[in-house]
């Protein structure tokens, strides 16, 4: 029945292309025909005009077209700048209640070409009409204006109607013949395509295993044949489709890297149990976008970018989850059956390798920081005492129990450093023990003196009466004291002052160490405490330093249970003033763990 309709339908398309041209063409051979035949009118009428005795008044000329136009059988008008003077179907008294003239097309057409023509339904006549216009120049006491004829166009249309109706009746009939043809001749072939219409209907069902019956001599013998073993062949690749997608699946779902694919659009198709533990994702996101069910902008950056650019190979980027994992995210576009360009996303937990990657590069960073303090005092004095020993004994004794203290000091770093990245490993807590405060302060004020001198830095100590026990370790209070007093005398101008302070609040003791140097502003304060970071190269950091210095004292005084932070700037309004807080030690000799 389809290839009936299509058929028919064909059959009508072309017959009315023919009815609709024919018509057509005929129609505009007699609208130019009329025009033509027109126009000569409208010639002998302007040179009757021209011939004629020169009219006394409008009344008389439009007397005149009256009368001729009655002999002729036309409408004949006469329009000066859009008012008619005369017309020979309306009396001359009511020529003034006419409408203005002046903008009807043929009129326009005439005024700027010298002829215009035009069809359209007239008010005054109430019918069709075809007008035609002629420009004439005064002539005989008339005016200059527009001469216009006007002709019914019910003939035009009464033979057009004749040809529109044979040609519908000539329609029908060719369309009756077809259908009735065609009915007869499909009969048969109905019959036979149903079964094969059941057939492929079984098959896209899931029944692989029906098939057609061959009968010897039919016309559709090598149809079905062709069928039959085509629906064999189906039935055993699906055998095979499905045995294989039995596999991928249990490989996709048994992965331990996430993997989720998108569509053409960038929203998710499917995602394996990794994934969905990894986002903890909820059974509706199908469908949805990765941003949607992520909340990661990184990870729909990364879609838009890959499905935007046809390009555009595998690439990969690295986000932190919430829970402190890392993930990194691998996108490889790939082409479906269709040619539509799709994505995969794999998610590779790396956390475990980032975090064995940043621990060897603090432990580097770290050693190689804390050594270099001790490691300077033990140079200066050795080239002091190469270059200008002192003439005492006492004094060149003295700076070598200096080498000497810096380089236990040296070999106790390494130990803490050791223990440090093994208790951020391990999760254990150092052992803590009552540490002389005052001893360590003095210390480290004896080991920066030398450059504080070479500077011309004074430095001015302020601490209460008594005992200043914490609770620490000895070479942790002492890196602590050494990072921040480098830092002053490195930042003090020449001829600056140093002031390091003690303050007993009763559990604790608040330490302090101010320089008059540059300073560090506001939004930095809470900065400076974190791993590598740098300030601008004009305020504290320009010696380029690796910025690990205050990160490591604010992780020794977090193990010693106390604080460290920025307190704003030195006295008058200039330098960095840097305060750490530990817990006084109440017992002497006591170890708390």
């Amino acid at each position: 029945m389809r290839l009936l309709l299509w058929t028919w339908g064909l059959l009508l398309l072309v017959l009315g292309v023919i009815f609709f041209y024919s018509t057509s063409i005929v129609g505009d051979e007699l609208v130019t025909d009329t025009e033509i035949r027109s126009q000569s009118e409208i010639a002998s009428i302007k040179w009757l005009i021209r011939d004629h005795l020169s009219f006394a008044s409008e009344q008389e000329f439009a007397h005149w077209v009256a009368s001729f136009g009655q002999k002729l059988g036309s409408r004949i008008t006469y329009i000066v700048d859009g008012r008619v003077i005369a017309d020979s179907d309306v009396e001359y008294i009511e020529l003034g209640g006419l409408d203005d003239h002046g903008s009807r097309p043929e009129i326009r057409a005439a005024l700027e070409t010298g002829n215009g023509s035009n069809v359209r339904y007239s008010n005054t006549l109430q019918k069709d009409m075809l007008y035609v216009a002629s420009r004439m120049d005064s002539a005989s006491g008339v005016p200059a204006g527009v001469l216009r004829l006007a002709v019914s166009f019910s003939k035009v249309s009464e033979r057009l109607h004749v040809l529109r109706t044979n040609f519908i009746w000539i329609f029908l009939g060719t369309l009756a013949c077809a259908v009735l043809i065609s009915l007869l001749m499909s009969h048969n072939m109905s019959r036979d395509i149903r079964t094969f219409s059941e057939l492929a209907r079984s098959i896209g069902e899931g029944n692989y295993s029906k098939r057609l019956r061959v009968l010897p001599g039919g016309e559709f013998k090598p149809l079905a044949e062709s069928v039959n073993a085509m629906a064999q062949s189906i039935e055993h690749s699906m055998q095979v489709v499905h045995e294989q997608k039995g596999q991928l699946q249990a490989v996709f779902q048994g992965m331990r890297e996430g993997v989720m694919t998108l569509d053409a659009e960038g929203h998710i198709e499917s995602y394996n149990t990794a994934l969905r533990e990894m986002f903890n994702l909820a059974d509706s996101s199908v469908g949805r976008t990765p941003i949607e069910v992520s909340r990661r902008v990184e990870i729909q950056d990364l879609v838009d970018d890959m499905l935007g650019e046809s390009e555009r190979e595998e690439r990969s980027i690295q986000i932190d989850l919430m829970d402190s994992r890392t993930v990194e995210v691998s996108a490889e576009p790939f082409t479906d059956h269709k040619g539509v360009r799709k994505l995969i996303l794999v998610f590779y937990d790396i956390t475990e390798m980032k975090q064995s990657e940043k621990g060897l590069k603090d432990f580097v960073a770290n050693a190689s920081h804390q050594l270099r303090t001790p490691l300077t005092s033990i140079k200066g004095y050795t080239e002091t005492l190469l270059h200008t020993p002192p003439a005492e004994p006492e004094a060149g004794r003295g700076f070598l129990e200096t080498v000497l203290n810096n380089a236990d000091h040296m070999d106790k770093v390494i130990s803490s450093m050791l223990a440090l990245a093994k208790s951020e490993q391990m999760g254990t807590r150092l052992d803590l023990v009552p540490v002389s405060a005052r001893e360590y302060m003095t210390r480290a004020i004896n080991d920066v003196s030398l450059w504080a001198e070479e500077r011309s830095v004074m430095l001015e100590l302020r601490t209460p009466d008594g005992d200043m026990d914490v609770l620490g370790e000895e070479d942790g209070v002492l890196h602590v004291f050494h990072n921040l007093l480098n830092n002053a005398v490195k930042y003090s101008p020449e001829g600056g002052k140093i002031t390091v302070s003690a303050e007993d609040d009763g559990e604790s003791i608040v330490f302090s160490v101010e320089d008059q140097g540059p300073g560090i502003s506001r939004e930095h304060s809470t900065k400076v405490f974190e791993r590598f970071y740098r300030v601008d190269e004009n305020t504290i950091d320009g010696s380029g330093s690796a910025g690990l210095g205050l990160a490591i004292c604010r992780r020794i005084v977090k193990n010693f249970g106390g604080e460290i932070w920025h307190d704003g700037y030195g006295e008058g309004t200039r330098g960095a003033r840097f305060c750490f807080r530990l817990n006084k030690s109440l017992k002497p000799g006591t170890r708390n763990i």
